[in-house]
């Protein structure tokens, strides 16, 4: 790692780490860790990688570890905790960090910003679908809290939304998370299929049901919020699929529970 890009002048800046939970991700980790790689330390914590995403990360300089996954939450905790420096990050795997986003970190852990006292920061996050950056339908701006002082913070949430909570104010920051969450719309659709699942589950376990109506309105009012009153028709065919595909998983959803919850007849 590059240890002096990152330090003011006078060399007293705050130690900063990034880190990074994986399993598979040979396409995308280089680029992740390439984005904070002037940051002190970049931690990785795989869990049972069968492609060439360790030899990758190591070969850039991250310090890797290796767990067994059981949820976002406490792999994201497990690898905080592996963290050294006095700022933690967490960057997903899919994810980078802009220049602009860069210079924001430098300001905090150069004492320019955090003079306030921030326990944590937002930063939010652009997502490239279909080969254009959606500024639209709902998508953008995303703003998730990523960068905390260390001991200050924790992950926090289900199974499906896992959140980062401090313990104390939380400001944001200039600058975007560059994110590539699909491959292409077959990996969507996966993805649609695994999360509409594992809420069905969530709720159904928890007792509640649904009915037809819910099912039939439901997706088309999400189509109709993300196209039309978020605006996604300004992000052309691209904002027009991902509208669909809202209403898509919307309707999985549903559709999941309705059968999880003994409805069907």
């Amino acid at each position: 790692m590059n240890r002096t890009q990152a330090k003011d002048s006078s060399g007293k800046r705050a130690t900063i780490s990034a880190y990074i939970i994986s399993k598979n991700e040979e396409n995308n980790i280089a680029r992740a860790i390439g984005s904070v790689r002037w940051m002190d330390e970049v931690i990785v914590l795989d869990s049972g990688s069968t492609d060439k995403t360790v030899d990758i990360a190591e070969k850039l300089g991250a310090k890797v570890s290796h767990a067994p996954f059981r949820n976002f939450v406490e792999q994201k905790n497990r690898a905080m905790d592996l963290c050294s420096g006095e700022w933690v990050f967490n960057l997903d795997a899919d994810e980078e960090v802009t220049s602009e986003l860069k210079h924001s970190l430098m300001k905090v852990i150069s004492r320019e910003e955090g003079a306030n006292g921030a326990a944590a920061y937002r930063i939010s996050r652009r997502i490239l679908y279909m080969g254009r950056w959606i500024r639209h339908c709902g998508w953008y701006p995303e703003y998730r809290e990523r960068l905390s002082e260390k001991g200050r913070a924790v992950w926090k949430g289900s199974i499906l939304h896992e959140r980062l909570e401090s313990e104390g104010s939380v400001g944001i920051l200039e600058g975007d998370l560059l994110h590539r969450p699909y491959s292409n719309l077959g990996d969507h659709l996966k993805t649609i299929d695994r999360y509409s699942f594992l809420w069905a589950k969530r709720e159904a376990e928890s007792g509640r049901k649904t009915g037809l109506f819910s099912i039939i309105t439901r997706p088309p009012v999400k189509f109709l919020k993300m196209y039309i009153i978020r605006a996604g028709f300004l992000d052309y065919g691209p904002g027009f699929v991902a509208s669909v595909m809202g209403s898509f998983y919307t309707f999985m959803k549903y559709a999941k529970l309705y059968e999880l919850s003994g409805n069907l007849k």
